[in-house]
């Protein structure tokens, strides 16, 4: 009886239509409690893959956030925390956070998971190579928010989710060159992430479209560890370029308000004189003057997401490593004399 389970099957008992149904299987968004509803369902009755879920139903999942570097102060991350601490109890899960510094040792990361008897780890700005190979050497299952740059390239037991990062930056810097801005400057380091590379190749292929190379002289190309909140350090880097930008896009929103204190060091006006682009739409954003034009992705739902493909990721070990991309959402604010894209 339970070899032949279906999903129409599963419709029938619980009363839902079967695309409903589909959809849960299918990992599609649907209400937490229809979602319990029918895993719970499908379980009872034997339908296929689902005596996985059976073998932990009474026992905790142990998950790690695993960051490499404080998240206190990080909006982005703490908004999607929110999302992953909704769902924890629900799911039955026992969460736990550790934080790498320059003092922790690989060995005791590894003691740490293992006296823990940790299940599976969502990771959070994990960009070094070195450790990477280390970790990923341990089999553990791993959900990376954002990449390395390298990481399509290595083998293991993870998946990452990135946020659309290429076509909004691309359709934000072909509207200034629609109304002939073409002195765009990229401020960050590119080789910082696979998320901060993807912005810096959108205002590039704008750029490509238009009949000259990008200077890359004229990019403030700058290490990740910069003081970005030294404002004198960075007026001098604004300073240093050929010619005064017209528009300065920001790898994140934390450096474009330090792009914007700088500039006005600098007696600029902005978007008056130079017009500024973030990403990420932290509450900063929305409150600095001029507030900041940016893109926005639901954190909330990404760390929900990531949560519910580590929980897949464990179930599924031998899936091929996956890379998803959340949508994205432009949003023109005073920073900008954008109107409409």
């Amino acid at each position: 009886m339970k070899e032949k389970a279906s999903i129409q099957q599963i419709a029938d008992e619980l009363g839902l239509s079967r695309n409903t149904v589909s959809k849960v299987i299918n990992n599609k968004p649907v209400p937490d409690n229809t979602r319990e509803r029918v895993i719970n369902k499908a379980i009872e009755l034997g339908y296929k893959g689902f005596s996985l879920y059976q073998k932990k139903e009474t026992t905790k999942l142990k998950l790690l956030l695993l960051s490499g570097q404080p998240l206190s102060n990080l909006d982005f991350f703490i908004s999607m925390m929110r999302g992953v601490e909704n769902l924890v109890t629900n799911l039955n899960i026992d969460f736990f956070q550790y934080t790498l510094n320059s003092h922790t040792s690989f060995e005791q990361l590894q003691n740490y998971m293992t006296n823990l008897s940790i299940d599976g780890v969502i990771g959070i700005e994990l960009y070094d190579e070195v450790f990477l190979k280390k970790f990923l050497n341990l089999k553990t299952p791993i959900i990376f928010i954002d990449a390395a740059l390298g990481l399509k390239e290595m083998h293991g037991n993870f998946d990452a989710i990135l946020m659309e990062s290429r076509d909004p930056i691309y359709k934000i810097s072909k509207a200034f060159i629609a109304k002939g801005i073409n002195r765009i400057v990229y401020c960050g380091d590119y080789k910082h992430c696979q998320g901060f590379y993807e912005r810096f190749l959108g205002l590039r292929d704008a750029i490509a479209d238009i009949p000259h190379r990008m200077d890359l002289s004229q990019q403030l190309i700058l290490p990740d560890d910069s003081p970005f909140g030294d404002l004198s350090w960075l007026a001098k880097k604004i300073n240093s370029l050929h010619m005064m930008p017209q528009v300065i896009i920001c790898a994140n929103d934390s450096i474009a308000i330090n792009v914007c204190k700088a500039l006005k060091k600098m007696g600029l006006s902005i978007p008056k004189n130079i017009q500024v682009v973030g990403f990420d739409n932290i509450i900063e954003s929305s409150i600095y003057s001029p507030t900041i034009t940016t893109v926005n992705v639901d954190k909330e739902l990404l760390g929900q997401e990531a949560l519910y493909m580590l929980i897949d990721r464990i179930k599924r070990p031998s899936t091929p490593p996956r890379m998803i991309y959340f949508k994205t959402e432009i949003i023109l604010r005073e920073s900008t004399r954008l109107t409409n894209l």
